[in-house]
């Protein structure tokens, strides 16, 4: 199975200043419930299947997330889409600690698709 990986990324313009109040509410928009995750550098999150659809969002530091095969960068501000089912694995880049925020659906409306 192929998985594009969506990918929300922060836009000053439209968003205001990224904070980390400011992306956890526009997660908490979306309708998912947040939690907090500060992984060392150089951490390796093992793939593994999604029982439910989730996002994952950077605060700060620099991470590679890969999704059925496929990978993208991800820095501060960025949001990826996790679909249900989608084999999922992380890894922080370099060696300072990445804070995220991990959210996971509770009757989550759509999110603006923007395919990068």
């Amino acid at each position: 199975m192929l998985t594009i990986i969506r990918i929300d990324r922060w836009d000053p313009r439209r968003d205001g200043p990224m904070t980390e109040t400011s992306l956890r509410r526009k997660v908490e928009s979306y309708g998912y419930q947040v939690s907090i995750y500060i992984w060392p550098g150089g951490t390796v999150v093992p793939a593994k299947a999604q029982e439910r659809e989730r996002l994952d969002a950077v605060v700060s530091g620099i991470v590679k997330i890969t999704l059925d095969g496929e990978s993208a960068i991800l820095t501060a501000g960025d949001i990826a889409h996790v679909p249900r089912g989608a084999v999922r694995r992380v890894e922080v880049i370099g060696s300072v600690p990445a804070r995220c925020l991990g959210a996971v659906s509770t009757h989550a409306r759509s999110i603006p698709t923007k395919v990068t």
